[in-house]
């Protein structure tokens, strides 16, 4: 009988010992989620507020800041604090697809917010121009921003890709999420 219960008692400490870490786990994973309060899902489809923009349009003017950019999730360290206006802004924050429209001769400017590390697009396909620097930091509105050129009609689509952003030595969830915008061009 004394065996009996002493199995019986191993086996509930074990099972709470269990549960305990379970919860850490949880709780260590929950830190390296998103930390955009204001985050929404579903889709989102813009239209183009302007007429066709005609003539040369403005670059951003970037600077470089060491370290500012690839620690907010910024693929580089450029800086811009007073990018033209765009004709289209976007902030993407969902995986579930993102629709803008727009008009030939447009200036899109996608932003993704901080707290992701966040990835471009491979490649830009003949209907948009990609301007430099991508995926530069906005400080004052918090997101790596992709900055397009509307040349040709068509729609087209772009796959940006988001991993968790990770400390050396801290546990981390290993995913990659496929985040995907349509650009209509008309």
């Amino acid at each position: 009988m004394s065996i009996m219960r002493m199995h019986v008692h191993k086996s509930k400490r074990t099972v709470g010992v269990f549960g305990v870490v379970m919860i850490m786990l949880l709780v260590v994973l929950a830190a390296c989620g998103n930390t955009d309060s204001n985050s929404s899902s579903g889709s989102k489809s813009t239209n183009a507020g302007s007429a066709p923009t005609t003539g040369h349009q403005p670059t951003p003017t970037p600077t470089s800041i060491a370290g500012y950019g690839t620690s907010q999730g910024c693929p580089s360290d450029a800086v811009v604090s007073n990018a033209p206006k765009a004709n289209q802004s976007v902030v993407v924050k969902s995986q579930s697809g993102t629709t803008v429209n727009a008009h030939k001769g447009d200036i899109i400017d996608l932003s993704f917010p901080f707290g992701k590390k966040w990835i471009g697009p491979r490649s830009v396909p003949a209907q948009l121009e990609m301007q430099k620097p991508a995926g530069y930091a906005s400080k004052s509105d918090k997101t790596c921003v992709w900055r397009f050129t509307a040349r040709n009609t068509g729609t087209v689509d772009l796959h940006f890709t988001s991993r968790a952003m990770c400390k050396p030595g801290q546990m981390c969830p290993m995913y990659v999420i496929d985040v995907p915008v349509t650009v209509i061009v008309k």
